[in-house]
């Protein structure tokens, strides 16, 4: 230990390593340190498994981790109110409602937004993937939606954006929707550039166009949508799209509280980091997951795989830099296991190129995705009591 005398730490966020670092402190506690969290919602959603509650497959509870319960049960305190800014000098958390909050270590696994929300109609047309707690809750409403629908025969859902997440819920709401209303029903997948996955490997790509054909589910490429309006999107080629649900899954953008804050980012406002995850200019600062950038491998994708992997170095190396040791480095995997859940009972994979798809694969993603809800739900003393059901499609 340092000597230094208790000192403030303080989370900023409950994303998927944050969650790695709770369990360490109810395990271990945290050596000279008062804990606080910071989260605007009590209730931490794991995305890996909201296709799969979108399809129907899971209920509500079964993607949910009680951050605060983590927290309490870690001994940290727990502030309800967004982060809005950050001040190095003063060294505090800027609160939106609540006073200003001290760190001598500050770490933000605070997640990302969407491009496109200043496209004009969409804040008024479209729903959103995040805040994907947001998304979540207005899932039913949607699928009430198509239930009730009576102004014509055909029920148009518009998903706009072609990366894994814009794939794995456009299968998901069609799968939900004709299980759900058993109405004539079309999903239209809107990607700007010209292919979707533009990051997976081309194999992959081609198994989803097939089994989007086989279900009816239509993909366009080089379709940029300039406009949302009520019942229908407009493209740039003058097209418009009619739809009754407009879904918008573009690329990720960050959160302004770092560019607000004056702080080194990138291009896109995301926090820059270096391998130790501190920020560019700052040891005290940490950031973990979509909401940074790291400085040497700038291109990293922002996917949940790699917060979850980061996990075990921002806790070690808050841990370090508590007691005074030397930090890890973090290196970003070169290639990850990609599950597509299909929705359908069904899922597609890649890993270091190769493809494949089946209900065993679905069977796989399941298994993997329980066993990390399993721990962390357990651990805040909480969880579906039924969580090994299978899925139900």
């Amino acid at each position: 230990m340092s000597g230094k005398g208790v000192r403030d730490v303080v989370l900023v966020g409950a994303g998927h390593s944050h969650i790695f670092v709770l369990e360490r402190c109810i395990e271990r506690g945290a050596p000279d340190a008062r804990l606080t969290l910071v989260v605007d919602r009590r209730i931490a959603i794991y995305s890996g498994m909201v296709p799969g509650y979108v399809a129907g497959q899971y209920r509500v509870e079964q993607l949910e981790i009680d951050a605060v319960g983590l927290a309490e049960r870690a001994g940290a305190r727990v502030v309800l109110d967004p982060a809005v800014g950050i001040d190095p000098v003063g060294q505090r958390i800027l609160l939106e409602n609540a006073p200003s909050v001290p760190y001598d270590l500050a770490s933000f696994d605070i997640g990302s937004t969407v491009t496109g929300l200043d496209v004009p109609g969409v804040r008024q047309h479209a729903l959103p993937t995040r805040p994907i707690g947001e998304f979540v809750e207005q899932v039913d409403a949607l699928v009430e939606k198509a239930r009730r629908y009576d102004r014509g025969d055909l029920f148009q859902v518009v998903v706009v954006g072609g990366g894994a997440g814009g794939v794995e819920l456009a299968f998901a709401l069609d799968q939900r929707l004709r299980d759900a209303t058993k109405r004539t029903l079309r999903v239209v997948l809107l990607e700007f550039g010209p292919r979707i996955l533009s990051r997976y490997p081309s194999s992959l790509v081609r198994r989803v166009h097939r089994c989007a054909a086989s279900r009816g589910l239509e993909i366009r490429c080089n379709e940029e949508v300039v406009a949302a309006e009520e019942g229908a999107v407009l493209l740039r080629n003058g097209g418009r799209v009619p739809c009754q649900a407009l879904i918008w899954v573009t690329g990720p953008k960050s959160h302004p509280v770092f560019r607000r804050s004056g702080l080194a980012t990138d291009e896109r406002g995301f926090v820059q980091v270096r391998p130790t995850l501190q920020f560019r200019d700052h040891d005290e600062l940490f950031a973990v997951g979509d909401c940074a950038t790291l400085v040497q491998h700038p291109n990293t994708p922002k996917a949940g795989v790699y917060a979850v992997r980061q996990g075990p170095y921002i806790t070690d190396n808050l841990y370090a830099a508590l007691e005074g040791r030397p930090l890890r480095a973090y290196k970003p995997q070169g290639d990850f296991l990609t599950l597509l859940n299909l929705g359908d009972g069904r899922a597609l994979g890649a890993k270091w190129g190769v493809t494949f798809e089946g209900r065993w694969v679905m069977r796989w993603k399941d298994r993997i995705d329980r066993r990390f809800m399993r721990r962390f739900q357990t651990l805040a003393g909480g969880g579906p009591a039924n969580q090994d059901t299978p899925p139900t499609s």
